[in-house]
């Protein structure tokens, strides 16, 4: 098989499919995306080949190796802020009150970040029962069903997306649905997206990023607070003794900061292998939900999205917005089905990388594909198809009206 002009590959064993030709950019950079690629490649197709039992095993060496790091650096970051309080509240003089307020700031840049429901609902409509009664049932129906947690807090937004998170002190669930993808899929093919992130909540992977954050967040932000500013001496006009100090900052900072900067990367990768993983196993709950071919159709969206993203524009007569823009998203759908082959194989070489906190669509595909079939669990009707239509045409024309303020 080949696309255009890149590397042929063997559609059956995979051969040559890990090669990656980047165009752009240094000799360096080149190698190190080429290696990322390939080796993201290995790890995803190991992923693949993993039996239900072993997806869905939440307690892995990465996930110990992060918590044990974030424990080490959680107790340092709570020192710090406690050293601060101590120079503040014992210091007499100006130097031992400054280091402390310097403490106290460094403690809060590092400190763990929890989020809000105002950002997680930021640019999206927040629905209930009131409002959107067919889909807040549905979301019910297939929470019940394959025994996850209901969410606190539904949201539709006009992103190409989907997600669901648990933010602030209260541990609030949001569920975030956007309206140009519940447009792109059937309302089984919903039902399968719905139980996808449902899986992320009945699984806590909330829960096990915010554990996770320090090991995640720490080693990157010091290393940023710790790299010297670029440029030369003779630059920002230093006389004297100063661009020696200047140059010997250079130096001893840029090596700590890289350091730094690389034991985050070891992290990010732990971490985002953890998240792979958690993707995969949320697609198993998918499948649960609205059955195995509902879940491999909502996936070959994914592997289609790329050509879809574009396709929603403003130029459409009042009250006709959800239904022509979900007419052009099925034809378009319907004439690259032949395609869906390739393409899906395709994106297993260009997303697959060691840093990417998602395996590729068309791997996620082929794990589905290698289980049991299953039936769906949630069936939508055609009369409460017809019913989240007529709830969601409203909102459609509220985008409509953003995308011509835009």
């Amino acid at each position: 098989m080949t696309v255009d002009e890149t590397p042929p590959w063997c559609g059956s064993c995979e051969w040559n499919l890990d090669a990656f030709a980047p165009d752009g950019g240094s000799w360096f950079g080149r190698r190190m995306l080429r290696l990322d690629r390939r080796a993201g490649f290995r790890a995803d197709r190991v992923l693949a080949g993993l039996d239900e039992k072993a997806v869905g095993r939440r307690v892995t060496a990465g996930h110990v190796v992060l918590l044990a790091v974030s424990l080490v650096l959680g107790a340092g970051v709570l020192a710090t802020a406690a050293a601060g309080i101590w120079l503040i509240v014992t210091g007499r003089l100006l130097p031992p009150i400054a280091a402390g307020a310097a403490l106290l700031a460094l403690a809060w840049v590092l400190r763990p970040r929890l989020g809000s429901r105002k950002e997680a609902v930021a640019g999206g409509w927040v629905l209930d029962a009131g409002h959107a009664p067919a889909l807040v049932a549905l979301v019910a129906r297939t929470a019940e069903r394959i025994g996850a947690p209901m969410p606190d807090v539904l949201v539709v937004n006009t992103e190409f997306n989907a997600s669901a998170a648990v933010v602030g002190w209260k541990r609030t669930r949001v569920l975030r649905l956007g309206l140009p993808v519940i447009l792109a899929l059937t309302e089984q093919q919903l039902v399968a997206v719905i139980g996808h992130e449902l899986g992320h909540l009945a699984h806590e992977d909330g829960l096990r990023r915010l554990l996770e954050q320090p090991a995640r967040t720490v080693f990157g932000a010091l290393s940023r607070i710790v790299a010297p500013p670029r440029g030369s001496a003779e630059d920002r006009g230093l006389a004297g003794p100063l661009p020696l100090l200047f140059a010997t900052w250079q130096v001893v900072g840029g090596l700590v900061s890289f350091v730094l900067f690389s034991a985050h990367v070891g992290m990010f990768l732990l971490a985002a292998g953890q998240d792979r993983r958690a993707e995969v196993r949320a697609d198993l709950m998918s499948v649960r939900a609205a059955g195995s071919r509902a879940a491999m159709e909502a996936l070959d969206v994914l592997v289609l999205l790329p050509g879809l993203t574009d396709l929603l524009h403003p130029r459409v007569p009042a009250g006709e917005a959800a239904r022509r823009w979900r007419d052009l998203l099925a034809d378009v759908q319907q004439r690259r089905a032949g395609l869906l082959p390739v393409l899906r194989q395709l994106s297993i070489r260009e997303d697959a990388s060691l840093l990417a906190d998602h395996p590729p669509a068309g791997r996620r595909r082929q794990w589905v594909a290698a289980r049991a079939y299953l039936d769906p669990a949630v069936v939508v009707t055609p009369v409460e198809a017809e019913r989240l239509r007529a709830e969601l045409a409203p909102l459609a024309e509220q985008m409509v009206q953003l995308m011509r303020r835009d």
